[in-house]
C-alpha cells in the first residue's frame, strides 16, 4: 500500500507545466471543437483548419475564440485528423 501512496504523492506534487506541452482536444458535438495548448496554426480556410498536429476538415469552419492557450472552432465538422503536418498529413 505504501508504494501506491508514494506514487500518488509524486503525482500530486507534479508541476502543472509538464502538462502544458500536451494538446488537449475537446469535441463538443459536430459543430464545436476546442483545442488547448496548440502550437501553431498553419492554414485557416472555410473547409480546413490545420495546426501542427491536428487537421480539422468540414464546412463553414471558423475560429470563434483564440487565445494563447486555446482555440475554439465552430462549423460543420466532418473530420479531425491527429497527424503531424510534417508527416504529409
Amino acid at each position: 500500500m505504501s508504494k501506491i501512496s508514494q506514487i500518488f504523492s509524486k503525482l500530486k506534487n507534479a508541476n502543472d507545466e509538464m502538462f502544458l506541452n500536451v494538446e488537449k482536444i475537446t469535441i463538443v458535438n459536430r459543430k464545436k471543437i476546442y483545442i488547448q495548448n496548440y502550437k501553431e496554426i498553419y492554414e485557416i480556410g472555410d473547409t480546413l483548419i490545420k495546426f501542427a498536429k491536428v487537421t480539422i476538415k468540414g464546412q463553414h469552419l471558423k475560429i470563434v475564440t483564440i487565445s494563447k492557450y486555446f482555440v475554439e472552432i465552430s462549423g460543420d465538422i466532418i473530420d479531425v485528423n491527429l497527424g503531424d503536418v510534417n508527416d504529409g498529413q
